[in-house]
């Protein structure tokens, strides 16, 4: 048997070993504590600096998205008013002009039928002269934002505009036709019916007569005018070309 001296230094050096032991475990807690602690603030510097990097990421996309969705509105919305303007100035892109042509026309006729041959007191000489009024211009209702260039930087506005035509008709002045005949022995005086098939025919003329003295180049030189003063008084410079 183990004698009570014996036991007491076991037990007393068992007790040692398990302080020793104790203090073993908590030494290599702490060393184990003293690594977690430099990985967690590494881990959680790595999440503050991905999160900034999102933020970052964010915000700048934001503010792509915002001008360049607000920017495209208001560059869409101001060639729109533009537009629109330059379609109510198109009657202002207009030149009229008084055009008087003369039609001359000569036949044969006997007992109101017409011959082929110039027999003597068959032929009729018929003159009129016929005035009209004719006005060219320029279609600026057709004008949309695609023929608009903006050039915020330089203060100048690019304007693609059709050329100039005839807008209508010739409106002939009826009650200023002037008839002058010549009739033979065997024909009758011009009657005003007549007078009026010549007129009508006088329109193809007039128009040829129109454009050969310029009137469309006029009506563009309107148009030109009078869209350099308006974009001018919204403070850009204007430049216009015809298509």
């Amino acid at each position: 048997m183990m004698n009570i001296e014996n036991y007491e230094m076991a037990k007393k050096e068992a007790f040692s070993r398990d302080k020793e032991t104790a203090a073993a475990l908590a030494l290599g807690s702490n060393k184990r504590t003293g690594l977690v602690f430099p990985v967690f603030v590494r881990l959680f510097k790595l999440r503050v600096f991905m999160f900034v990097i999102l933020l970052a990421f964010i915000v700048s996309f934001s503010t792509f998205f915002y001008f360049k969705f607000f920017s495209d509105n208001t560059y869409k919305n101001e060639t729109f008013s533009i537009v629109e303007s330059v379609q109510e100035l198109a009657t202002l892109a207009t030149a009229e002009a008084v055009v008087t042509t003369i039609v001359k026309e000569e036949d044969n006729k006997l007992f109101n039928q017409e011959i082929s041959m110039n027999l003597p007191g068959t032929k009729r000489t018929l003159l009129l002269i016929v005035p009209a009024t004719v006005i060219a211009g320029v279609d600026l209702t057709s004008v949309t934002d695609e023929n608009i260039k903006i050039n915020e930087d330089r203060k100048e506005i690019t304007l693609t505009i059709p050329r100039a035509t005839l807008i209508q008709e010739p409106s002939i002045q009826m009650d200023k036709v002037q008839t002058y005949s010549e009739e033979g022995l065997f024909r009758s005086e011009v009657h005003w019916d007549e007078g009026y098939d010549l007129a009508a025919k006088a329109t193809i003329e007039i128009k040829n007569e129109a454009i050969q003295m310029g009137l469309l180049t006029k009506a563009e030189e309107s148009a030109e005018k009078v869209l350099s003063s308006f974009f001018s008084h919204l403070g850009y410079t204007a430049k216009i070309q015809f298509k």
